[in-house]
């Protein structure tokens, strides 16, 4: 659409009102939606000229509802607006190019090139905490009276639908309305479901209404996925999260879009995901082999911290994320050693694992359980709170300390994590429910 219009126009003004209401950096919106919003005028004075791409001009008013709406009755001509030029790139974002080393360095998308969506059901009571929760949610659809409404269809998935879709080596096609009540459960894996929380999921193409295949077929014992938001503002926190399961469409921060960026596009990690003649380069300046994993780990270890987000909490703004390429060697080294350890923390001990460690051997933190969760029903959690004075985490009746402040307010962009993992966790369940199913739990 862009190259579209430029190729069309002769000039486009872009008035950016903004007003996110969904998003990191929340903002005032001039209507009642929560959909950032723009007054675009594009222009042609004859003939259209394909060949000569439009002058793009951009300006953007900030403030409240109120202050908005104002500066917009004071604009009397378009030519009182403090206009800022755009790229005249075909397809370049409608928006000024960022000032500033920041702007120099090479986009992370451009690093490493292949961007996917994460998995998208549509439903949700194919995935929850444990495995044994969908296997009494697997004999719930199959003998529930109205397997529809059980299976809560979207028109791209229907109870009645046959849907040829390899995810394992071998898919069952048959309906789900025309399977025995005692049909065995398809495959349950671990399953990516929001940083830092590892749920459980139905690997079945008729559960999912966006199964994403090409993630599934490039999956492996090596593989690796960083997630972020690569299409908006990043907020508080890290700028990239990782794990070692396929990740959700939402896994980042509980929103996504293409923000997941696979190690490797094979499962047997014969090709990485890394710009050809890259690896090559940083070897011959680094005077050493550079491995795809290594990349990853510097590349994590740089964006994987709260300190890089607020460093560059403007410039994040304009949706770019960064890197800095360090010629140094003992400096690229410092950063990788950090960023492989980070990833073997944040894939539970599944990857990078560091010499003299064990596979799977995370050590545990200075937390410890005071007074344990009741494992019977009646004693199950309905709720949690947090102590700053004692600095305790109740669950419950149970009690965990000592949590700092900064454990119990972690956010990724938004996400506070430790509350988001409990709150999935409590007797009700956080988020949407899609079916009577989610109910099991």
């Amino acid at each position: 659409m862009r190259e579209h219009l430029r190729r069309q126009c002769d000039e486009i003004w872009i008035l950016d009102l903004g007003g996110e209401g969904r998003g990191a950096r929340k903002d005032a919106n001039v209507f009642a939606i929560q959909t950032p919003v723009a007054i675009a005028v594009a222009m042609r004075t004859k003939e259209a000229k394909p060949d000569t791409p439009a002058v793009v001009h951009y300006a953007r008013i900030d403030g409240t509802r109120d202050e908005k709406l104002a500066a917009l009755d004071d604009i009397s001509c378009i030519s009182a607006v403090a206009w800022q030029d755009c790229p005249a790139d075909w397809q370049a974002p409608f928006r000024p190019v960022g000032q500033g080393v920041y702007f120099s360095w090479p986009l992370l998308t451009d690093l490493m090139p292949w961007q996917h969506s994460g998995v998208q059901l549509k439903r949700t009571w194919p995935i929850a905490p444990d495995a044994e929760t969908l296997e009494r949610r697997w004999r719930g659809l199959l003998n529930a009276g109205d397997r529809s409404k059980a299976f809560h269809g979207t028109g791209d998935r229907e109870v009645h639908g046959i849907y040829h879709v390899d995810l394992t080596k071998a898919p069952d096609t048959t309906p789900i309305s025309n399977l025995p009540s005692d049909a065995p459960i398809p495959e349950v894996q671990r399953y990516a479901y929001r940083s830092f929380d590892r749920h459980c999921i139905i690997v079945d193409g008729r559960l999912m209404s966006r199964p994403r295949p090409d993630l599934w077929q490039a999956h492996g014992d090596r593989q690796m996925y960083v997630t972020s938001l690569l299409t908006s503002p990043l907020g508080a926190g890290p700028a990239l999260t990782a794990c070692a399961g396929i990740p959700d469409l939402h896994h980042f921060s509980g929103r996504g879009a293409k923000d997941t960026i696979p190690l490797y596009r094979t499962a047997d990690a014969s090709s990485a995901n890394i710009m050809p003649g890259l690896l090559e380069i940083l070897g011959g300046a680094y005077q050493r082999t550079v491995s795809p994993e290594d990349f990853l780990a510097y590349v994590y270890g740089v964006l994987a911290q709260p300190a890089f987000t607020t460093c560059f909490y403007a410039q994040l703004e304009t949706g770019e994320l960064r890197v800095p390429i360090s010629k140094d060697a003992a400096l690229f080294e410092q950063v990788r050693a950090i960023g492989a350890r980070l990833l073997w923390l944040h894939s539970y001990g599944e990857r990078f694992v560091p010499a003299g460690e064990q596979l799977g051997r995370v050590p545990s933190g200075a937390a410890r359980c005071l007074k344990a969760v009741p494992i019977d029903p009646d004693g199950y959690p309905e709720s949690f709170s947090y102590n700053d004075a004692t600095r305790t985490l109740h669950v419950g009746s149970g009690e965990f300390a000592p949590v700092t402040p900064k454990i119990y307010e972690f956010e990724v962009s938004g996400l506070k994590v430790v509350q988001s993992w409990l709150g999935y966790r409590m007797r009700s369940g956080a988020g949407r429910k899609s079916s009577p199913l989610d109910d099991i739990r």
